[in-house]
């Protein structure tokens, strides 16, 4: 088939503009109108199965694979030909000869970099993988091969242009114009409107411009690095493939161009070829947090390790699952989670679901407090897990609820359930109770199913203190108190807090939790003072025993006590020893009326409450109203999680970020708030993906991919197409990939990255993140994205160009990327603002000017001072916290206040209910924002990950230890359910949820690229 003369292609409507933004703008298309590349033929060469538009879209992916861009269905078209020549040449001339190190080409004999998955992915091999890949295409198109040695008498000026060899892909692709006229028809596409893509950067004006505004602020310019990369080529392991042909043994020299096909280049010896070396470098991902009440103390939350050549073309999603299940989420109120099971999800395209599951993690779960949820696994549990028995709660004639508010949102239940003669049922599991909270379904925990006392011990740890009550002896006292009231309270919990001299500060917080008992062991040193306006507080919450530990007749401190005592309704005890102060407490203690059955929920924002508990069925049925006290203090946290963290590890290099919340280094000066808290809640409601490539895949493996993750929906889709409600839903709970619109542009190759003078390359792995963050308190979804410093892009040159300059140049294209694809980035905070270099700032006294009182003192002195290796340039006066830091290679990123390397955007979502139900808050994010999620992924977070594993951890920690009901509401899952397909529907139809009329999003305008004769991500007209 001859192609047709090109014809201009057009689009409809404002979401084809928008689409285009996101997609083809994004891929840095050249400034051509869309074109068509046709075949005469009116036969359709691609024919796919089921229902529109996942038909179009398996069509659509087939006619991509025949692309030759797409460089693994060339191999493999090449392979089916038998040819050869013609494989060698594709090796030879179609993919790119990369070092292996980042200022040396490496073992050239053995080195893999990301193997040949990686080589077909980008266009980039090592000598060895260049050879191994040639092997493979030979062995699998029958023809008798191995990887030998070739002895050889290169030179380091001779091995130099192997590299500097760019390559121009053709990225087209023949469809048969009966073909295209019928994806136009079954996609309701208009022919009516002329559209052209909007270019970036063309020419390279906007980057050339930023390059050379940042080179003029950097200092000892003739010191800086000029290429001086090792190209000592290994002469005596020159990788060379050695194959039969028609019973004649001949080679494949891959470098030299000059070498004719079949023969070797200098007719050296050929010795065998050594193993493999694999590249053998870790990525190690570890998420932590910091809870308010002892912010100083970081916590594990979840890790997970792979190896660097298994992450390329794949994502890591850390999600936070809230283990509702589908008709759970229709109706439960977001605000009323509080329990998550955190995950690591390895997700590729391509991988099996077992590779996923072997390469996926789960935690513990935890409360948004920052407690972690272990599963009860002994007597001394507060709960006790047996198998649910139907007769037990037969017997249970009475049953009693009690409510408190502890600190808003939390509330604690206490629950006592009694037979005919009034005696407690004892027992009875999660699974047995079901709680209502204003007419709304609530995700409660079970705290204990049997009388578990819970006392919350604080202890002055300031060197006042008396020896008994100080150090290790607090501990010895606080481990025998425990003991000592086990013996008849098996599974009490004794937990202890070290506090500072502010006594009254610490008695607040205690007061805010859900503690049956504060003990507070006290010198009576004070550093602060009571507020009366905290006294309803104080009195609401648990009693507390004050302990006099050094028995002081101070009237002062007596009086404090006292005070203490009162607004707790407590008492002081005076206690010089251990002894006597432990058989005062073990005795007050074993007098109190303990619960058997407590609970613990976050209630909505409503003033007013009844809650309400149902057993055996609707036989039993207890109400209790509350409300909670007004706290004036709304920007005051107590409990809860004030902080998210990453910490990255590659080889052995280590990238900390800042994922949510208070900084503790740029922040030490400020104490945490409730704000920080709501930032971290937004984000375990959103979610964080990891995205890794090598370099930067070609422009059609990445159009394969994004047809792939829209195919991955095609089980529930179609059925939800087919009205298949039932079938869809068990489809839809599976879960599905996470995919986001803006990863192909920032994480494609550099443009011209490669030329007949320079070459530019990512020597270690790129490591993209994406955050979404679900305010829900603002009604509006933050998305934003990292570049994390792991690419380590390094630039060579041939001639007398500064190799920094080039690198400074090339990477500045990521800059001008994420400026056109943020409202906030480094190239827009910094715009009109008078630059200096961190280096010149010294000189000049600019941070010995800063007041070391002001809340920002920490982070110039952490963001900017301390010295880590890198230019800096920031805003001289000091407005502006966004900077740009240049490495010593000259790779550039630009860095906002928060410490990311990227952008973000934000979108109020408006027309909520006060009530904003999970799954309907998620569907309307979805259509906000335009997005590639799928309704079915991360944002709902049913399953994220995949397997057993988690379907039994779902099972543990739902159905033994966390009541989550939603009986009764038949008639609101119903209609959420229908919400839920109608959504889902015009989801699937609109291929990335635009306005309606707009069928299909914009698919077509991916076709209407394949009609470009270059690289699409070229800038270049």
């Amino acid at each position: 088939m001859q192609p047709t003369k090109k014809q201009p292609h057009t689009t409809s409507s404002n979401s084809r503009r928008e689409f285009m933004q996101q997609i083809a703008l994004c891929y840095m298309a050249a400034n051509l109108p869309l074109s068509f590349l046709g075949c005469q033929s009116d036969e359709n060469m691609f024919v796919g199965s089921g229902k529109v538009p996942y038909k179009v879209w398996e069509e659509m992916l087939m006619a991509l694979q025949t692309c030759p861009d797409y460089l693994e269905g060339r191999m493999k078209s090449l392979v089916a030909s038998k040819n050869p020549e013609a494989m060698f040449n594709f090796v030879r001339d179609e993919i790119y000869l990369m070092p292996a190190n980042n200022n040396t080409i490496g073992y050239i004999g053995t080195q893999f970099k990301w193997g040949i998955k990686g080589a077909l992915r980008y266009g980039l091999a090592t000598p060895r993988e260049k050879a191994e890949l040639l092997n493979q295409m030979f062995t699998d198109a029958g023809i008798t091969s191995k990887v030998v040695f070739e002895r050889t008498t290169i030179t380091p000026k001779e091995a130099m242009p192997f590299f500097l060899r760019p390559i121009q892909r053709k990225f087209n692709v023949e469809v048969s114009k009966k073909q295209w006229n019928q994806w136009k028809r079954e996609l309701q596409i208009e022919d009516d409107i002329d559209y052209k893509i909007p270019v970036i950067d063309p020419d390279f004006k906007k980057t050339n411009a930023l390059a050379e505004k940042l080179w003029g602020f950097i200092p000892d310019k003739e010191n800086l690095n000029r290429s001086n990369f090792d190209f000592r080529w290994d002469n005596y392991r020159t990788p060379t493939v050695e194959f039969q042909i028609d019973g004649v043994t001949k080679y494949a020299h891959l470098f030299d161009a000059s070498i004719p096909f079949g023969e070797l280049k200098n007719k050296g010896p050929i010795s065998e070829a050594n193993p493999v070396k694999l590249n053998e470098e870790t990525v190690e991902i570890k998420i932590s947090y910091r809870e308010a009440i002892h912010p100083e103390k970081e916590i594990d939350m979840i890790s997970g390790t792979w190896k660097s050549r298994e992450l390329i073309g794949s994502q890591i999603h850390f999600a936070c699952l809230n283990g509702l299940s589908l008709e759970q989420s229709a109706v439960t109120p977001i605000g009323n989670l509080r329990i998550f099971t955190p995950s690591l999800a390895y997700q590729n395209f391509d991988a099996t679901l077992e590779t996923m599951q072997q390469h996926s993690f789960i935690a513990d779960p935890f409360t948004l407090e920052g407690e972690k949820i272990i599963l009860p696994d002994n007597e001394e549990s507060p709960i006790l897990i047996n198998t649910s028995n139907s007769q037990l709660v037969k017997t249970i004639n009475q049953v009693a609820l009690k409510v408190i508010p502890v600190n808003k949102p939390l509330v604690k239940m206490e629950v006592r359930p009694t037979d005919i003669s009034g005696k407690i049922v004892e027992g009875l599991q999660a699974s047995d109770f079901k709680f209502i909270d204003n007419n709304q379904p609530i995700q409660v925990l079970m705290e204990s199913n049997r009388p578990t006392p819970k006392i919350l011990m604080l202890y002055d740890a300031s060197f006042s203190m008396p020896k008994e009550f100080f150090g290790e002896k607090m501990d010895v006292f606080v481990a025998t108190l425990k003991e000592n009231i086990q013996s008849k309270f098996p599974a009490a919990i004794v937990d202890k807090w070290s506090t500072k001299s502010e006594l009254f500060t610490w008695l607040l917080k205690a007061s805010k939790t859900n503690y049956d008992l504060i003990v507070f062991a006290t010198d009576g040193d004070n550093e602060d003072a009571f507020n009366e306006k905290d006294l309803e507080i104080y009195k609401s919450g648990p009693p507390a025993i004050i302990l006099n530990v050094n028995k002081s007749t101070s009237i002062f401190k007596k009086e404090t006590f006292k005070k203490m005592a009162d607004i707790t309704n407590g008492k002081v005890f005076n206690a010089t020893d251990q002894k006597s102060a432990l058989d005062k407490l073990v005795a007050f203690v074993n007098a109190m009326d303990v619960p058997p059955y407590t609970f613990t929920f976050y209630a909505s924002d409503e003033k007013m409450h009844e809650t309400v508990l149902q057993m055996d069925d609707t036989r039993l049925e207890a109400k209790c109203n509350y409300e909670f006290l007004e706290n004036a203090d709304v920007e005051s946290v107590n409990q809860g999680i004030i902080g998210m963290y990453l910490d990255l590890k590659v080889g052995n290099s280590h990238i900390k970020r800042v994922l949510a919340g208070w900084d503790p280094l740029t922040q030490n000066n400020q104490k945490p708030t409730n704000i920080h808290f709501l930032d971290v809640k937004s984000l375990v409601l959103g979610g964080t993906t990891f995205y890794f490539e090598g370099e930067g895949p070609t422009m059609a493996t990445s159009l394969v991919d994004l047809l792939k993750y829209k195919l991955s929906t095609r089980d529930w889709g179609e059925a939800l197409l087919e009205d298949d409600i039932t079938k869809a839903k068990s489809e839809f709970e599976k879960g599905g990939f996470q995919y986001h619109p803006n990863i192909v542009p920032l994480m494609a190759p550099i443009d011209d990255g490669i030329t007949n003078s320079t070459f530019t390359f990512a020597s270690g792995i790129r490591v993209g993140v994406c955050k979404q963050q679900l305010h829900i308190e603002d009604k509006k979804v933050k998305q934003s994205f990292d570049f994390l410093p792991t690419s380590n892009y390094v630039s060579f040159t041939s001639g007398n160009e500064n190799a920094f300059k080039i690198n400074l140049k090339k990477t500045a294209q990521l800059a001008i990327r994420e400026a056109y694809l943020f409202n906030s980035s480094t190239l827009s905070d910094l715009k009109d603002k008078v630059l200096i270099e961190r280096t010149k700032a010294i000189v000049d006294n600019w941070f010995a000017s800063e007041d070391r009182n002001q809340l920002d003192h920490y982070f110039w002195y952490e963001r900017i001072y301390r010295g880590d290796g890198n230019y800096k340039l920031f805003d001289s006066s000091g407005v502006s916290k966004a900077f740009w830091q240049i490495n010593k290679q000259g790779e550039l990123y630009g860095v906002l206040k928060d410490g990311t390397g990227g952008g973000s955007n934000e979108d109020v979502i408006e027309q909520l209910s006060r009530i904003m139900a999970v799954m309907s808050i998620y569907i309307s994010i979805i259509q906000k924002s335009g997005a590639l999620n799928s309704v079915g992924a991360t944002a709902l977070a049913i399953v994220a990950v995949y397997g057993v594993t988690l379907t039994k951890l779902y099972a543990i920690v739902c159905e033994t230890i966390v009541v989550m009901d939603a009986s009764g509401m038949d008639y609101k899952i119903r209609v959420a359910l229908m919400e839920l397909a109608y959504n889902v529907y015009k989801t699937i139809a609109f291929g990335l949820g635009g306005d309606a009329g707009a069928i299909t999003g914009g698919l077509d305008a991916l076709i209407g690229m394949m009609g470009i004769d270059t690289n699409p991500f070229s800038w270049k007209k």
